[in-house]
């Protein structure tokens, strides 16, 4: 039986609710319908593919992908409501979808139009790898990734406009073999994978690939790999893309690592994301930069009195004079890992940080006990002679002259 065209089947119902009006889409596999939902009153969009054979098991599979897929919510991806197989011929089902009608224009128009700043390509292309980072965690791989799926929505006025996702008319479900590893080439041919154009197995790779070269175009105005449906699948098994000299290099790096021929060196939709919203951050901005730490300011430790006795001190004080003077000799500057590594030589333990606060905090009482002595004496007519701690070494000698310096 001859398939009804597009035009021929305006009017009718399908699904027992969606009411067919204006062809809005076409494509080698469905045409996209303007539709009333007589239940709900609304407009929609209705998807309906071409008749297939009437494979019990097929169907069946069918409807069950097409039932997950209109569970999908996110604001990246075109809402999908209702999904079904359409009878109406008993021996030509047609599967069909619904979902909501998008007002604007999609992606492939806007090149048409020009090439896009790098600032608006990292809202578009942020808003699509978070999409599909949502859908691969779904284990749902979109495989038809190209400007002509991708809606550009004005949310609110004088904000950039948003993207959306749409047409799942192919997307697979990654879990099942029959699904993944149909050895046939499906997509278009202009964004396909080379895994795809292999009709290998594919993975979530496969769209972050297709992603890769929907941004390319998007900078340089022109697709990648042009020609026919042979011709452009082959291509990309023999080049990489061509990037822009001129094109910053962080912005470069990724577009070359989402597109390497090889699945598993290609970022996952979410570090994608990630890189893009850094360039965001400022005009300035480029794809994946870190930004530098900032210094912090810490606050002050607390005051805690000294737990030592004065002569606790002057003892540690004496030990680390004597350590100090036995071991300067003829090894130039001190610098703390020569000494640690020649204490650790020697058996000695290194000292610990009660001992260096013993220390200081001793030294800051003899001097303290030394000038009150002074001022002391500074009042009295005839001066006494003060008993000063011995200390020998070079702290020592530094006791001696800090002494002669507030003698009266």
């Amino acid at each position: 039986m001859v398939a009804e065209s597009p035009s021929s089947i305006k009017n009718e119902v399908v699904g027992g609710r969606y009411r067919l009006g204006a062809v809005i889409g076409r494509g080698g596999m469905s045409s996209v319908y303007c539709a009333r939902d007589e239940n709900l009153g609304r407009d929609v969009a209705l998807k309906l593919f071409a008749p297939q054979a009437p494979d019990a098991d097929e169907l069946k599979r069918q409807e069950a992908e097409i039932q997950l897929l209109a569970t999908l919510n996110h604001p990246g991806l075109v809402t999908l409501f209702d999904a079904g197989i359409d009878t109406r011929i008993p021996d030509e089902p047609r599967p069909f979808l619904t979902m909501e009608l998008v007002e604007g224009q999609d992606l492939r128009g806007r090149i048409r139009h020009s090439t896009v700043p790098l600032e608006e390509l990292a809202v578009i292309g942020a808003g699509i790898a978070d999409a599909l980072a949502y859908v691969h965690g779904l284990g749902i791989i979109h495989r038809d990734i190209k400007p002509g799926n991708i809606l550009l929505v004005q949310i609110r006025p004088g904000e950039p406009l948003r993207p959306k996702l749409t047409d799942f008319g192919i997307a697979r479900i990654v879990d099942s073999t029959r699904l993944t590893a149909t050895g046939t080439m499906v997509g278009t041919a202009a964004y396909l994978s080379p895994e795809q154009a292999l009709g290998q197995p594919l993975a979530p790779s496969t769209d972050i690939y297709s992603l890769g070269l929907v941004l390319l175009e998007c900078i340089k105005g022109t697709v990648e790999y042009p020609g026919g449906a042979v011709e452009s699948a082959v291509a990309r098994l023999h080049r990489a893309p061509e990037i822009p000299e001129d094109l910053p290099s962080e912005w470069a790096d990724l577009i070359r690592s989402m597109t390497a021929i090889e699945p598993l060196e290609r970022p996952a939709a979410a570090d994608i994301e990630t890189a893009l919203r850094q360039a965001l951050v400022s005009p300035a901005s480029t794809p994946g930069e870190i930004a530098p730490e900032t210094t912090r300011v810490l606050p002050a430790m607390p005051f805690r009195p000294p737990s030592i006795t004065a002569e606790e001190s002057m003892e540690e004080i004496r030990e680390a004079a004597e350590l100090g003077a036995s071991g300067a000799g003829d090894h130039g500057p001190a610098r703390p890992m020569d000494a640690l590594n020649r204490d650790r030589a020697k058996g000695i333990k290194p000292r610990t940080k009660r001992f260096w606060l013993a220390a200081i905090l001793g030294l800051v009482v003899i001097v303290a006990a030394v000038a009150a002595v002074m001022l002391t004496l500074s009042t009295q007519s005839t001066p006494d002679v003060v008993p000063y701690p011995t200390v020998t070494g070079i702290l020592g000698e530094h006791l001696e002259e800090l002494q002669k310096s507030v003698e009266p």
